[in-house]
């Protein structure tokens, strides 16, 4: 062992007329392994936010989206779908219709925003059979007829915050009043349709369940007078993070007259504000690190006045003054190491109590979770491990050299 670590040691351990020094060495380690602890959870639950909120986006969002520069309808889109399904990449391709509207129930009237579903998609296309807790999805395609006046009527799935708010549930009527109206002796008028309620939603997030509907395709294109056309060929892709690389690939395939938009797209500002978020907290906690390793600073000068005697001996026994430096260094940073590594096993072990226990709860419905989670990653904790070690050691830095600068012949001059 060199003799530098060795005496490092030797210094850790106190006797004891030194007690007061190893306390405030405890207190150093304790300050440190706070800081890296709390940095470590505060970073995990960043992080849950942001997985929970991308899984339950990406339950109810496709990956890509294909549309009209001009906003126009896309006619033909049968042909589309089949070429996109060609392509590399593409898991899905499913064509849809969108319209705001109002939906008149029982109790109230509210605006709501009409989604048209492609029934002859694939299952994986159509995210309504994760989201569907009461009803069947299969009704949409299958008209029903009106017993009052013979006609038939297409049926309709409701977000369930949506159908609390109108007053409508399963078997209901609900009159949906279009914006596109239609042309009569009188003038324009709105569109009027009613649906069957064959069916409630629940996705976890408040902006769809109290706003989104969903009725079979060929309904959705006569409410919108738009016959064997669509608005978006949504897609789904093997790899979610390449969305910008595959959807160039698309638009090289379909040509300039169409415009893609990709999830993370969508959704930018959420991701932004957690981005930041993320940041600016760790910053601040970084800067809690920091104030921890002036503990250790004070200790480490503590110890060099405590020690003028022993520097000096070991400069008389022919100790340089890069190894007296060394040895208060390498003291400092074993104070440091030692906080970090209590701080980031019970960081880690914290994360994985509070996720897998759900100990934090939330108000239900004010968030799209009902508990706070904490996603504790590996390049996370790797890199404040790091940055917890590097301050550590920059603390040791003039406490190490004022032991350097100390003379012998001073030192001992009164001994």
């Amino acid at each position: 062992m060199p003799y530098e670590l060795f005496i490092a040691l030797r210094y850790l351990k106190a006797k004891r007329k030194q007690v007061m020094i190893s306390v405030i060495t405890v207190i150093a380690m304790t300050a440190v392994a706070a800081g890296v602890a709390s940095l470590i959870i505060v970073l995990a639950m960043m992080t849950g936010f942001r997985e929970e909120f991308q899984t339950k986006i990406l339950a109810g969002t496709f990956h890509l989206n294909l549309l009209r520069k001009d906003g126009g309808a896309i006619e033909g889109y049968k042909s589309i779908e089949n070429r996109l399904l060609r392509m590399p990449h593409i898991r899905t391709a499913a064509a849809t219709l969108y319209q705001r509207c109002l939906i008149q129930g029982k109790q109230d009237t509210d605006g709501a925003l009409i989604k048209g579903v492609d029934l002859e998609s694939p299952r994986e296309a159509i995210e309504l059979f994760q989201f569907t807790v009461e009803g069947d999805l299969n009704g949409l395609g299958q008209p029903e007829q009106d017993p009052e006046t013979g006609s038939l009527i297409n049926q309709i799935i409701l977000g369930q915050d949506l159908a609390n708010a109108v007053g409508l549930q399963i078997g209901d009527i609900a009159t949906i009043i279009s914006a596109q109206g239609h042309l009569t002796p009188l003038g324009m008028a709105p569109r009027y349709r009613d649906f069957k309620v064959a069916g409630i939603f629940k996705s976890g997030l408040p902006e769809y369940d109290s706003t989104w509907a969903y009725i079979s395709l060929d309904a959705a294109q006569q409410l919108t007078g738009s016959a064997d056309a669509a608005q978006i060929v949504q897609m789904k892709v093997d790899d979610i993070y390449a969305v910008k690389e595959i959807g160039r690939e698309v638009l090289s395939a379909m040509g300039d007259q169409y415009v893609v938009r990709d999830w993370q797209e969508l959704n930018a500002p959420i991701y932004t504000a957690l981005s930041y978020e993320k940041l600016l907290t760790g910053i601040a906690l970084l800067i809690v690190i920091g104030i921890a390793a002036l503990n250790i600073i004070t200790v480490l000068i503590m110890i060099v006045l405590e020690k003028q005697r022993d520097i000096a001996v070991l400069k008389s026994m022919g100790a340089t003054g890069r190894g007296v430096m060394l040895v208060f260094m390498l003291q400092g940073l074993m104070i440091g190491i030692v906080g970090t590594i209590a701080g980031a096993i019970s960081g880690t072990l914290l994360c994985k109590l509070a996720n897998s226990q759900r100990l934090i709860k939330l108000p239900a419905g004010a968030y799209a979770l009902d508990y706070v989670p904490f996603h504790s990653q590996a390049a996370d904790v790797g890199l404040v491990v790091a940055v917890a070690v590097l301050i550590s050691l920059l603390s040791t830095v003039y406490p190490a050299r004022s032991a350097a600068r100390v003379r012998p012949a001073e030192a001992l001059r009164y001994e």
